[in-house]
């Protein structure tokens, strides 16, 4: 039994929403626990929906989301998890921008990230979310995400050797959960 455990955020789609529970269970077949909490009881949005930026406001990470964290790392460690991971697309890269500011998690990967918009319709600044991150980040950027999540922005400015970004530009955002896999590209 692993002692690695990767906390999976979803992106803006929710739960059940793309290939997010395909690759969670691909993770578990490769000896990770893997927990996806369902930080949106069941909701989900449309990026194209009028009520997005009140979506995304009824779910910040201080109030709202680190309970549903301390639920999950209580759950994991209870089933022998020791070592934390977590990796989000699109909106879940917010959890895991914030997630890595706690001891327990040693990486965090943020695939087609849209932590950038998010942090700036709640918290106000994600540079000073990005300054509490204490491990080792990696950004799988798709050619069209925001300029921070880039090679030269925000991002690496901030946090520097702690940064590593890969840039798939020909891939648009939602390339790793809603991608055509029909598309070679």
């Amino acid at each position: 039994q692993s002692t690695g455990c990767i906390v999976w955020n979803y992106d803006i789609f929710g739960f059940d929403a793309g290939r997010t529970r395909q690759i969670c269970d691909l993770l578990a077949d490769r000896g990770y626990m893997v927990v996806l909490p369902d930080y949106y009881r069941g909701g989900s949005i449309t990026p194209t929906d009028p009520g997005l930026v009140d979506f995304i406001k009824a779910y910040p990470y201080n109030t709202l989301l680190i309970p549903d964290v301390e639920r999950t790392l209580t759950f994991a460690k209870a089933r022998g998890a020791v070592d934390f991971g977590c990796a989000g697309t699109c909106w879940g890269s917010y959890p895991v921008i914030n997630l890595c500011s706690r001891p327990e998690f040693k990486a965090g990967v943020s695939l087609h990230p849209s932590h950038s918009k998010i942090c700036a319709v709640i918290d106000g600044s994600e540079e000073e979310t990005l300054k509490r991150i204490g491990c080792n980040q990696l950004y799988l950027s798709a050619g069209n995400d925001h300029e921070n999540c880039q090679p030269g922005g925000l991002g690496e400015q901030v946090l520097g050797g702690k940064l590593q970004i890969e840039v798939f530009p020909e891939m648009i955002h939602g390339w790793v959960t809603r991608g055509d896999m029909s598309n070679p590209a």
